[in-house]
């Protein structure tokens, strides 16, 4: 006898935004209570709710609310502010209509509420600098449409867009109209939305797969959509906060129906011994923990100069800048900044900058060759610094096997194996740094640990090739697992394998091991304290976990 799952089976839906609503997996009132500790207002109703965070700076509200000439009827409205007395400034709020898909709706308020938790400066800082939301709609395909006022960014199906106004204090909204006035939703952002939030939604967008019964599909919508099985589904980029739908026996769950922590962070209340993993890809490893303060300890050793939140290095032709851990979403676009120039007191000949949650091994190996450059030259070189041709430096991503394409312009972009890392290189121009803008970047898309690098058109081609060496490199990087942050995603593609614990050879410096070589002794090194899981570098690629 057929079951139910038969007859309406749960099936892999694309795109998102064509999916229908969908039956949420849990309230949303209630996950926020039971998970987060949010309380109703005393004065709220049933048909009306009004939930505030433990810490009165984030609310969620339902029912009918003003915009401009608009009367927004029976939307839900997540709002923060500056403080948690009752005449706070609201910071920003988003409206979410009743027919938006839940995987944005609840998906991105329980984002926020999480992110409010373990990361209060990301979701309680208001967002003053342009964001990336258009670049990571067009890579996924995604067309723009400018005019002098406003920005268009439609689907590739122009069933969805995105509204972004030229003016920085305007709402900006995601929405789709292409369809029947009963299935239309639309998601608004005040100004100053945290680029956080509005980032989860593009990624969202742009490389989610709904899943879905098929009678949950508006029919409306069956002619637009792709239908495949639901062991095929992207699964939601953002860390894994829903509880999933009743799932066919054969497919793993891809949601939790906790929030506990992932395999990879120890449960709250319990402070374990944190053990060693190695991660690859790569960039699955994230910055780790005190990569910042190793290769600041490396540079001091060699004599480089310490400033508040930089360093220059002895003969003043190199510096770098770090995170220093205040970071707030209008600065997490340069928290790293290496620079070059010709001679001391000369200008910036090249930079290449990143956000702090790129692994800091990249950054240590650009450090690296910059300092085998300026060795090579000697220090009466007049210009140590020659840029070649930039593009020669991303040939270590072909040759490990990205994917490359080349526009009738001659800019090249390269995609990694697994679609979240995207490298592009201009030809670079005078232009460039004219206007203060990068001839290439590289986008890290991961929802847990998003970062974009930008490298300036005079870089040598030696730091590009470096730089993407090192992120492309087969070999894994070590971590510890409390500084390891995977979501459910993540965790199917990422190789996290235990590291067998450490010996004293293991341990050892290339010139240690050399020197033991040729003496015929083991070599030694003091071992790290059992608290720590760090070790003192003779390198900048030594980092820790």
């Amino acid at each position: 006898m057929p079951t139910d799952t038969d007859i309406d089976p749960l099936v892999a839906v694309r795109p998102l935004e064509l999916a229908g609503t969908g039956t949420a997996p849990s309230d949303l009132g209630d996950h926020l209570i039971t998970a987060y500790g949010w309380e109703h207002d005393p004065d709220s109703t049933p048909e009306e709710p009004l939930l505030v965070s433990p810490c009165l700076r984030m609310a969620l509200e339902r029912g009918d609310f003003p915009l401009g000439r608009r009367i927004l009827q029976n939307h839900w409205k997540l709002s923060a502010y500056d403080s948690g007395e009752e005449d706070a400034t609201e910071l920003w709020c988003a409206w979410f209509s009743p027919r938006t898909p839940y995987e944005l709706s609840h998906g991105l308020v329980l984002d926020a509420a999480g992110r409010l938790e373990s990361d209060p400066a990301s979701v309680l800082a208001d967002r003053r600098a342009g964001d990336d939301i258009e670049r990571i709609l067009s890579d996924a395909g995604w067309t723009i449409e400018r005019s002098p006022w406003r920005t268009f960014i439609h689907s590739p199906g122009t069933s969805a867009s995105l509204l972004v106004p030229s003016h920085p204090e305007r709402t900006l909204a995601f929405s789709l109209g292409n369809t029947s006035s009963e299935l239309a939703w639309e998601v608004i952002a005040s100004p100053w939305t945290p680029e956080a939030i509005l980032r989860t939604a593009a990624v969202t967008l742009a490389s989610d797969t709904a899943l879905r019964r098929r009678s949950e599909i508006p029919a409306h919508h069956l002619a637009r959509v792709t239908i495949e099985p639901a062991a095929s589904a992207s699964l939601p980029r953002w860390r894994p906060l829903l509880a999933a739908p009743d799932l066919p026996p054969d497919l793993e769950n891809p949601l939790p129906t906790t929030t506990a922590p992932t395999a990879a962070e120890p449960p709250r209340g319990t402070d374990p011994e944190p053990a060693l993993v190695t991660v690859t890809p790569r960039h699955y490893a994230g910055p780790g923990r005190g990569g910042a303060d190793q290769i600041k300890g490396h540079l001091a050793s060699l004599g480089w100069t310490v400033d508040t939140n930089s360093m220059t290095s002895p003969c003043g032709r190199l510096g770098l800048a770090w995170p220093d851990g205040t970071d707030s979403p209008t600065r997490q676009s340069a928290a790293w900044r290496v620079w070059g120039a010709q001679h001391r007191g000369a200008g910036v000949a090249w930079r290449i900058t990143s956000g702090d949650l790129v692994p800091p091994e990249l950054i240590a190996g650009v450090v690296d060759e910059a300092l085998a450059i300026l060795d090579e030259a000697g220090p009466d070189t007049r210009a140590p610094f020659q840029p070649g041709v930039l593009g020669l430096g991303f040939l270590p991503l072909a040759e490990a096997g990205w994917k490359s394409e080349v526009d009738p312009r001659g800019a090249v972009s390269f995609r990694s194996p697994d679609g979240y890392v995207n490298a592009q290189c201009d030809v670079p121009t005078a232009l460039h740094d004219l206007r203060g803008k990068p001839a290439a970047r590289i986008s890290c898309y991961r929802a847990r640990g998003y970062w974009l690098a930008e490298i300036s058109a005079n870089t040598p081609s030696r730091l590009a090739s470096a730089l993407c060496r090192d992120l492309a490199s087969p070999d894994p990087l070590v971590r510890s697992t409390t500084g390891l942050h995977l979501d459910a995603t993540d965790r199917k593609v990422a190789i996290v394998t235990p590291v067998n614990p450490v010996t004293a050879e293991d341990r050892a410096t290339p010139t240690e091991r050399r020197a033991a070589a040729l003496s015929g002794s083991a070599p030694t090194s003091a071992a790290p304290s059992s608290s720590a899981a760090t070790t003192t570098p003779t390198s900048p690629r030594k980092l820790a976990r």
